[in-house]
């Protein structure tokens, strides 16, 4: 197998708590020809130092959309792998990532993604259970699923044409679906990526108020894609998301608390966008 470079690109904004972790598990890779590239939005903690410590490059950029692009353009490697940085790698990741797209010819890959249980609250198993039964199904169809590649062909990223003002809702779907319609073919690899989630409902709240506020813009960007990615998951409604009965009433619960926290916050953008006309 070739050993091309591979840019890790994780965009952060007051990320030190986890950071360390995230790049710590970059860091413990088998496949060790890689360059991580930080898209930070200002941090006002110790997320820059930490970087630096880990040789990182830094990149600025506003919003996560921006971020991507930004990341995109200093990125020097044949692919990319787009990461969290509230994620942890298994050491594997990356070996079986190349290996997809050298040997088997394929220009991104979808990464098998499991949830981090800190409090084991209620709230986090359902996301667990959710983020298991749409893994499980290797469901990354680019409109109607829910996993999303993480690992492209440079060549495809670079080719997205990114507006001034990207929607933020949806960008990483947004890339995955305009990759897909270039022709890339993705692969589903069993190489896990594991992801701190929200703890409470609140928590959960807060998050999807803030997607709301900007779902109108990715609306209009993509509407297709918005509206599938608005309705539940398809695969709620599969055999296998009834093997909890519990956690399977927990995927509508939480569904519910997205929805209305996501109407809340569109509400909130079109109030104060007539505000400011």
């Amino acid at each position: 197998m070739n050993n091309p470079l591979v840019s890790i690109n994780i965009a952060t904004y007051n990320s030190a708590k986890t950071l360390v972790k995230c790049l710590e598990s970059v860091k413990q890779q088998a496949y060790k020809d890689f360059e991580i590239v930080i898209m930070d939005s200002y941090s006002k903690d110790g997320t820059q130092d930490i970087a630096k410590s880990y040789g990182a490059r830094i990149v600025f950029a506003p919003t996560l959309a921006l971020a991507r692009k930004a990341g995109a353009d200093e990125s020097r490697g044949k692919y990319i792998l787009i990461l969290d940085s509230d994620q942890v790698l298994e050491p594997n990741v990356l070996e079986m990532c190349v290996k997809a797209c050298e040997e088997e010819y394929y220009d991104g890959a979808t990464l098998f993604e499991k949830s981090l249980i800190t409090r084991n609250t209620f709230v986090e198993r359902v996301i667990a259970y959710d983020k298991e039964i749409f893994h499980s199904l290797q469901d990354d169809d680019p409109m109607a699923g829910t996993a999303i590649p993480r690992f492209f062909k440079t060549e495809f990223f670079k080719r997205i044409e990114f507006e001034k003002n990207p929607p933020i809702t949806f960008e990483h779907t947004i890339i995955h679906h305009k990759i897909v319609q270039m022709g890339a073919k993705i692969k589903f690899i069993n190489a896990y990526v594991w992801h701190h989630e929200t703890t409470t409902i609140w928590e959960v709240a807060r998050k999807f108020f803030r997607y709301g506020y900007y779902y109108i813009p990715a609306f209009k960007f993509n509407k297709g894609l918005a509206i599938c990615h608005s309705m539940p998951r398809r695969t709620y409604f599969h055999y296998k998301a009834l093997r909890n009965p519990v956690l399977f009433v927990g995927l509508f619960y939480v569904y519910f608390v997205k929805a209305a926290s996501s109407a809340l916050g569109a509400f909130v953008y079109l109030v104060s966008r007539k505000n400011n006309d």
